[in-house]
């Protein structure tokens, strides 16, 4: 993961790049991981499954276009 990828706002669109959007994907599972003994910031993770929200929906809207793409030319 790179870690120079900044989390962006719920509000703003997801990447053009599937990659990218992945990479902020993987950013926000990181800081959701628990830290042992501390209790969760509900305030603060909230925002980032909104985030992870926006990110999962744009990923799985791209898959789904390239597996279209990929039926259409098997049956060509």
């Amino acid at each position: 993961m790179n870690d120079s990828t900044s989390i962006k706002g719920s509000n703003e669109p997801a990447p053009m790049r599937f990659a990218d959007a992945y990479a902020e994907l993987q950013a926000i599972a990181a800081k959701l991981k628990p830290e042992p003994g501390q209790i969760p910031d509900v305030d603060a993770i909230e925002p980032l499954v909104r985030r992870a929200n926006v990110l999962a929906a744009h990923c799985q809207e791209r898959i789904e276009a390239v597996r279209k793409l990929i039926g259409e030319q098997a049956s060509s």
